[in-house]
C-alpha cells in the first residue's frame, strides 16, 4: 500500500460541491482544512459536510460559520478519512470570498 502526501486549493462557491473526492480504491486522510476569506469587506459563512458513497449518506462538519474580512478557519479538527466514492463538500455564502487549502495523506 503506498502512501503519499498532497495538497489541493478550492474556491467556494455558493451551492454545494466537491472540493475532494476520494477515487477508486483510495483512502484519504485529511489532515488539514484551511478557508480563508479573501474579500476585502465582506463577512462570509461557510458550511462543510462529508457525502458518503453513492450520495446516500451525508455528515454536516460545519453549519453557516461565520468567517470575518482577512481571517480563516478550520472546521476539520483532528482527523477525517474519506473512503473510495466519499467527498468533501463546501458551500459559502459569498461568491468569489472564501478559499479551501486541504492537505491529506493518499492510501492506495
Amino acid at each position: 500500500m503506498a502512501s503519499t502526501f498532497h495538497m489541493v486549493s478550492a474556491d467556494v462557491g455558493t451551492s454545494y460541491a466537491a472540493a475532494l473526492t476520494a477515487g477508486s480504491g483510495e483512502t484519504l486522510t485529511i489532515i488539514g482544512c484551511q478557508i480563508a476569506n479573501m474579500h476585502a469587506s465582506t463577512a462570509s459563512h461557510i458550511s462543510v459536510k462529508v457525502v458518503q458513497s453513492g450520495g446516500g449518506s451525508e455528515s454536516i462538519l460545519a453549519h453557516e460559520i461565520n468567517i470575518p474580512i482577512n481571517d480563516a478557519f478550520n472546521p476539520i479538527q483532528g482527523k477525517l478519512v474519506l473512503e473510495t466514492g466519499d467527498a468533501l463538500h463546501l458551500n459559502s455564502q459569498n461568491a468569489s470570498s472564501l478559499e479551501a487549502t486541504i492537505s491529506f495523506l493518499k492510501q492506495t
